[in-house]
């Protein structure tokens, strides 16, 4: 009897893709799946449990610790994606020079990362480097011990147990589960590099997000500019964002967000707004532009960048139906400066008052800020952690627009003397 690791669905014979779960060469013998109970467990209540502070490795690269939640802590299991070119090993080795730590190769050769390595100024004693994919053999002779350990990548290791060739979904969460369990008993922190599909998922299992403890992907708008972001992570916040410059250097920490996300139009100009939204608890100010033009097509062309377009057609519908304005004859093309996605509802009002004005070809005042959700009854409602946005608005010098009840009440009073 064959048994299917990743879903349990059973079967005579081995088969190539599991008709239950889709995924392929997830079966083995289900006397290998078998799990072995010949050790004793001990229970204990929650109560007689004594805490142990947390121990958390500190980079000094502030941009990542704040993503993982204040550091790296001890014994974690972190995956980091993201596109080929993006910087996923570049990050690596720049992480891997703040501890000792030992840096895992299976894709390039020693004179490749020493390479990289001069490029992006790395010489100290602190990094080890062992160019091998046998896992196996890697953690059995691992005797010295390491603050941090970095695998580059899981999809090029492979574990002798397993009779497919590295990259298999077998292999991924074979390999996955044994570094899990050297992290927990070695008390050492395991950064494991991934590639993505071109649906920009990991690739491999899903499985192998569960079983680590902190996702992270790097994003990147075919810019020079470079977006980390958690995804998961049991020990900090999710939806965290640290921002990079890619350089001829390596990252480099981007500390003025600002200076990317915002144009240097400081005049008023029709067709831009400007808001402040919240990238986990970090506030961060974005600028929407849009494109108002007569249509010479049956159906006129809805574009949005950074927008969910969705909800771009919805902020479209409740401006035609409560504020009467027609743009169903009008191509709208929507852009939030700078690439970074935005799925914070509070810059909805920011959407609608660029639109307007450029309709309107009347400029908004450009050291104003613009927050708000837009329902669909036309109301604005109310965003979370206001007196963040208010805060942070205030630092940069710009003031934040006192809403009004819903947008027709706002339209009135922007621009009822236009």
């Amino acid at each position: 009897m064959f048994v299917c690791s990743n879903c349990g669905y059973k079967s005579l014979k081995w088969i190539g893709r599991c008709p239950n779960c889709q995924e392929w060469e997830t079966f083995v013998n289900e006397d290998e799946f078998k799990i072995e109970n010949n050790q004793n467990v001990e229970i204990k209540k929650l109560k007689d449990l004594e805490y142990i502070k947390e121990e958390r490795l500190i980079s000094n690269i502030n941009e990542f610790d704040r993503v993982v939640g204040g550091g790296i802590l001890k014994g974690s299991l972190i995956l980091m994606g993201g596109d080929p070119g993006v910087g996923k090993s570049t990050i690596a080795l720049q992480l891997a020079s703040k501890f000792k730590s030992l840096y895992i190769s299976s894709e390039e050769s020693l004179n490749q990362v020493l390479s990289r390595a001069k490029r992006i100024g790395i010489n100290n004693d602190n990094v080890y480097i062992v160019c091998e994919s046998n896992l196996d053999k890697i953690l059995n002779n691992l005797n010295e011990s390491f603050d941090l350990i970095i695998v580059d990548s899981i999809q090029t290791v492979y574990s002798e147990d397993v009779p497919s060739s590295p990259g298999s979904v077998s292999q991924i969460k074979t390999c996955a589960y044994k570094l899990l369990k050297f992290s927990k008993l070695r008390n050492t922190a395991i950064l494991i590099v991934a590639h993505i599909t071109k649906e920009g998922e990991i690739s491999g299992p899903k499985l192998l997000e569960h079983i680590v403890d902190v996702v992270l992907y790097i994003q990147t708008n075919e810019t020079n500019l470079r977006i980390l972001r958690s995804y998961k992570n049991r020990f900090g916040p999710t939806n965290e964002i640290g921002i990079f410059e890619m350089t001829y250097k390596g990252l480099k920490e981007v500390n003025k967000p600002e200076d990317y996300f915002i144009s240097d139009i400081n005049y008023a100009k029709p067709s831009i707004s400007r808001s402040i939204i919240l990238e986990g608890l970090r506030p961060l100010i974005v600028e929407v532009q849009s494109l108002i033009v007569k249509t010479y097509y049956p159906t006129p062309i809805r574009n949005s960048t950074g927008y969910d377009i969705r909800r771009l057609n919805m902020i479209l519908a409740v401006i035609e139906k409560y504020l009467n304005i027609k743009l169903r004859n009008y191509d709208i093309h929507v852009n939030i400066v700078g690439g970074i996605k935005v799925s914070d509802q509070a810059i909805d009002l920011a959407v609608a008052l660029s639109i307007i004005s450029g309709y309107k070809n009347f400029p908004l005042n450009p050291k104003v800020v613009y927050i708000g959700e837009i329902g669909l009854t036309g109301d604005i409602h109310k965003v979370f952690l206001m007196e963040l946005r208010k805060s942070e608005a205030k630092r940069l010098g710009f003031e934040v627009y006192e809403n009004k009840k819903t947008l027709s009440d706002t339209y009135k009073d922007i621009f009822e003397n236009f």
